[in-house]
């Protein structure tokens, strides 16, 4: 029997079941959207409490000055300030300037202009390794870039006075065995993927340094009775 028209695989036939990964290209702007720690339409408000792993995670982000945890909890406008717009990448206006006082510090993509990474603190989340157990059951791997200027990094003002660790502590914190709304358990353990773990970053500049971390969710979008996905529209 011929494929019919409205078959995405025209004029071949799909013949075995296996993981497509759909929906899983939207997973670095949902764990950033995570980390960010918004208010939300059930009444959710964000505690401006050092307990709390996305709060000092936030202050890390926002202040680039000593002590950052001393000070309040970036407004839910100033978090998102940060959040690249990719149909504003240049951002470079007056309107823009008083729209993104800190720039963009938060991307969900690896490739960065050069002239964004100086002086500031970013974090960069992106696809990394992925792995195919079987058709049914696939290792996502994600990496996440932790980059602040060499002047910065220990300008903490505490005994944990490395900007960039202090970062992938709460990210770790945070992160770590949760289950982010369908895509899967977040997974740091090298018994879950192979790559994880994380290492020490630099320039051959030396002007800025900083953490690459590895993660990994387990997907299965087919064959388990379960999509893994999740609606953008959502977040």
């Amino acid at each position: 029997m011929a494929e019919p028209f409205s078959s995405p695989y025209y004029p071949y036939k799909r013949v075995v079941k296996s993981n497509q990964l759909k929906g899983a290209e939207l997973i670095p702007y949902k764990v950033l959207h995570y980390l960010l720690d918004l208010p939300d339409s059930a009444g959710y408000t964000p505690p401006d409490n050092n307990d709390y792993p996305r709060c000092r995670l936030a202050k890390y982000l926002w202040y680039d000055d000593a002590n950052p945890l001393q000070n309040p909890l970036p407004t839910p406008q100033e978090k998102l300030s940060m959040l690249f717009d990719p149909n504003n990448p240049a951002a470079n206006t007056d309107e823009d300037k008083q729209n993104h006082p800190k720039g963009y510090r938060l991307f969900a993509q690896r490739n960065v202009s050069e002239s964004v990474l100086e002086a500031k603190t970013i974090l960069k989340v992106y696809p990394g390794r992925i792995l195919d157990n079987d058709d049914f059951r696939t290792i996502l791997g994600f990496q996440m870039e932790i980059w602040t200027n060499t002047d910065l990094i220990t300008n903490t003002k505490t005994t944990a006075y490395d900007r960039t660790f202090d970062i992938e502590q709460c990210v770790r914190e945070a992160m770590a065995g949760v289950d982010l709304g369908g895509i899967g358990t977040v997974r740091f353990s090298r018994q879950d993927g192979s790559f994880n773990g994380s290492e020490i970053l630099y320039t051959d500049s030396g002007t800025m340094g900083g953490r690459i971390l590895y993660f990994s969710v387990a997907w299965s979008d087919s064959g388990a009775g379960k999509l893994n996905a999740f609606n953008i529209n959502s977040i």
